[in-house]
């Protein structure tokens, strides 16, 4: 690919001047986020899968967003892989990879709020959307997902839409309706699914996503 990180030098260097500028008025946390990527993950693998999350949230400092691309990646990839949180995002995912080490993961939004328990708000996210959209289509074509899994309760949707359909996703039928989960096939055998994020999610629905998600992977 000609690069040794997910995400271009030009791109993170916008992510980066993005986060400045937003720090400077006021709402911003110091950080730009990086993808943790497993130890045992394999771009283009049968069981490559792409854990996509709204934005790291109130979790940032924990997770070690900074400004170095390749310190982020290291201190995401190391919070991921030691399993110290438990959420609903984390227990949904555990049901497909128990040891985290073989998925990748990212968010849509690469920075957070101060002190924010939700990801910037839509009129924020307008002023900032693409920087964070280049960097999530460099870090797709970087990691080659087998499958891309959404979990975000179509945060940012008309966006993360319009990415998929640069690359060459369509949407598919499923074989089940929930009124959220929306799949989608792409090119080479490749797939991805939008669908809420489990907080609050009954076992039952959640699990039918898992399913689908396994049975893509083989």
């Amino acid at each position: 690919m000609g690069r040794t990180l997910p995400i271009t030098e030009r791109t993170w260097k916008k992510l980066t001047d993005c986060n400045r500028l937003s720090v400077d008025a006021g709402w911003a946390s110091s950080g730009v986020f990086a993808p943790g990527i497993g130890p045992e993950y394999d771009p283009d693998g049968r069981s490559a899968l792409l854990y996509i999350g709204k934005s790291a949230g109130p979790l940032s400092g924990l997770v070690g967003s900074n400004h170095d691309q390749a310190s982020s990646v290291l201190a995401s990839t190391k919070w991921m892989v030691e399993r110290i949180n438990k959420s609903a995002f984390w227990q949904m995912l555990e049901l497909i990879d128990p040891t985290r080490r073989q998925i990748a993961w990212t968010n849509i939004c690469k920075m957070d709020e101060i002190g924010g328990s939700r990801p910037p708000s839509t009129q924020r996210w307008a002023g900032i959307s693409s920087p964070h959209m280049m960097a999530l289509q460099e870090e797709v074509e970087f990691l080659a997902p087998r499958v891309i899994l959404f979990a975000t309760s179509r945060y940012c949707e008309d966006d993360t839409g319009t990415l998929l359909a640069g690359l060459g996703y369509e949407y598919r039928a499923l074989d089940f309706d929930d009124g959220v989960t929306r799949f989608l096939a792409g090119p080479q055998g490749k797939f991805a699914i939008e669908t809420r994020h489990p907080q609050g999610w009954a076992t039952s629905e959640r699990s039918r996503v898992v399913g689908l998600v396994k049975r893509l992977l083989g």
